[in-house]
This record gives C-alpha cells, structure tokens and sequence, in this order.
C-alpha cells in the first residue's frame, strides 16, 4: 500500500511546471454535524483563507456548496452547505462516510474547510465543461491504518481528518495539483506513478514524488 509523505516536516519546492496549468456503516466514530449558519462573514471567509467576497476562490463557493465524490463502486452526491439552511447534517455525515478509514470501516468528522476546497476544485473544473466526479483514494486514517501505510508520515493530516488523496478522470495529477495549490492554500503533493494528488489544509507546502 503506498501513502503519502504529505505531512511530514520536510517539503520539496514546487515545479514551476505544475504552477503552470492555469449502506452498512460502521459509525463508532460517527462525525458530529456541524451547526446550522447562514452565509459566511469577512471574518470567517478570511480564516478560511478564502479572502474576500470579490476573490475568485470565494466566488467559486458562491451559492451551494456540493460534491460529487467516488471511491469504489460508491458515487456519492451530496450539498452540504447552502445559504439558506447553512449546513446540512445527514449530507456531512455522508460525504464524511465516503472519507472514512476503510480499513478500519471508521468515519471521522473532516475538515470543513477541506470540503470547500474539494468543492471549489470541483466547482472550478465544472465551470470550464469538465463534470467528472472527485475520485477519493483516501481520507481519514487512524492511527493503526496510517501506521501501516507505506511513507505515512507519523504527523500526518489523514489522522485529523484534513487531508485526501484525490484524482479527477480526464485531468492531468500536474494540472490537478496546480489548481489545488492556488485554491487550497495547504499542503499539495502531486504523486505522478501513482496518478493522485494529496490536498490538505495544513502549512503551505508542496511536493512531487
């Protein structure tokens, strides 16, 4: 099995190359649904380091906020957040469930914040005639699963639920991982054998194995 040395202390410099490119579960540690809010505000939009409402990131977050996840034979449709209601319980619950530990058949509550960058990825691909589902090669692991995962960093983000090893069907991992790096403002591994990029919401760094 090979994982990601996403979240170790060490990252390597980024490519200019890659700047370039313009349902029986088992619930034991079932998320808890966020709470209801309504539309983000300055403050919020900022710590979630999408700047403010005229910046492109926020704009691709605009409206609802859905993902069309698979893993597997799992296909997964789900709007988790929309201005009127603010966040829907049961579709976090889902989108979480298909980003669980499925070695260990485990969900975990993931990072908000990675959902919208997933979702403004998505977004962003839909905009430009690409409407593919987001392909989820892993999410959250614990500790047993993350240990045995080859090149798993001790400290790595899956064990938090902050991070997701991803590819999108007909977009190159260079062109994948680029986007992420100007969207998502974290960490951004592109992993060109194994064709998947690791997107996290960590520290900013970036790295290509």
């Amino acid at each position: 099995m090979l994982g990601c040395t996403c979240c170790g202390l060490a990252a390597l410099a980024w490519s200019s190359a890659a700047r370039a490119v313009g349902t029986g579960r088992s619930d034991a540690s079932a998320p808890v649904a966020p709470e209801p809010n309504k539309a983000p505000t300055s403050a919020a939009r900022s710590a979630a380091g999408l700047g403010s409402a005229d910046d492109w990131r926020a704009r691709l977050l605009q409206g609802s906020r859905s993902l069309w996840l698979a893993r597997g034979e799992a296909h997964v449709r789900s709007t988790y957040w929309t201005p009127d209601s603010g966040y829907d319980g049961e579709a976090y619950k889902e989108i979480c469930w298909v980003l669980r530990d499925v070695q260990a058949n485990k969900s975990f509550p993931i990072s908000l914040r990675l959902l919208d960058v997933l979702c403004g990825l998505q977004n962003w691909f839909a905009y430009n005639g690409l409407r593919q589902p987001i392909l989820v090669n892993s999410g959250y692991r614990t500790f047993s699963t993350n240990f045995r995962t080859e090149g798993a960093a001790l400290n790595s983000q899956h064990l938090l639920g902050k991070a997701a090893d991803i590819a999108v069907p007909g977009v190159p991992v260079a062109r994948l991982a680029g986007m992420a790096s100007l969207f998502g403002k974290g960490g951004i591994g592109m992993y060109v054998s194994q064709n998947f990029v690791h997107v996290d919401t960590g520290e900013e760094r970036v790295w290509i194995k």
